[in-house]
């Protein structure tokens, strides 16, 4: 009896003796883990410290490139209103002044950048009020060439045949006459008056010979391309009209 209470306990010794082998190596792996643990939260707590100084640092050289381009933005301003006016342009607070001899080039200045810019509505305004003054100016055959093609761009073609027939007529040395004359005889066309837009052309072609610059030469050569289209817009609204005409005719039996 006392051998096998003998044996049991020196087996429960052993047993306890591995327990106790296992408690101490998981209490090495769960120190080791724990280690392990502690480095990696260091290292994510200097990579961040690092990131919040690199983005810290972004923002203030993006905030000082911000200043730089306003700054910037602004001298270019200034650069160009202190440039408008040296060279005359007013801007549109002088729309309301009244147009004078010694401000009517400024006026004309004003137009023109308007016209340049694309600025057709303001162009016609402008030019309409240099014309208005009834001021004699030297280039009025410019100011009335300009306010005719404003007109054409904005698809007011009666008032552009107006007003460059005004050019080809009173203005027979002008420079612009002959670029006029050819405009005239394309509104023409666009307006539907093809007789008479032929007739225009025709006088510009029919005076060929006597154009020697390259550049009237060219206007010669637009012009009979334009006595061709002429020919071919009449056509198609010929035979637009005939078959409008057909489909609205009713058959009564």
């Amino acid at each position: 009896m006392i051998g096998k209470l003998k044996q049991k306990l020196e087996s429960l010794i052993e047993k306890t003796s591995r327990y106790n082998g296992i408690i101490l190596i998981n209490l090495c792996i769960l120190a080791l883990v724990s280690g392990l643990m502690f480095v990696q939260y260091n290292w994510i707590s200097n990579e961040k410290k690092v990131l919040k100084t690199m983005i810290k640092k972004q923002k203030e050289e993006r905030k000082i490139e911000k200043n730089d381009l306003q700054k910037t933005s602004t001298k270019l301003a200034k650069k160009s209103v202190i440039k408008k006016k040296q060279a005359g342009v007013s801007d549109g607070s002088s729309k309301e002044k009244k147009i004078t001899k010694s401000n009517i080039g400024n006026s004309i200045k004003n137009a023109d950048m308007y016209f340049d810019y694309e600025q057709y509505e303001k162009a016609v305004v402008a030019y309409r009020r240099v014309m208005n003054s009834k001021i004699a100016i030297d280039e009025s055959d410019r100011v009335l060439n300009r306010l005719a093609e404003s007109y054409y761009k904005l698809e007011k073609y009666e008032k552009a045949i107006e007003l460059y027939r005004k050019v080809s007529n009173d203005y027979l040395n002008s420079p612009y006459r002959l670029g006029a004359q050819l405009s005239l005889g394309g509104c023409l066309i666009l307006a539907g008056n093809y007789d008479e837009a032929r007739r225009v052309l025709y006088e510009i072609a029919g005076q060929e010979a006597r154009y020697t610059e390259e550049q009237e030469k060219n206007i010669v050569i637009e012009a009979h391309f334009k006595i061709a289209e002429s020919y071919i817009e009449q056509a198609k609204h010929y035979y637009l009209k005939e078959d409008g005409d057909r489909h609205s005719t009713v058959v009564v039996r």
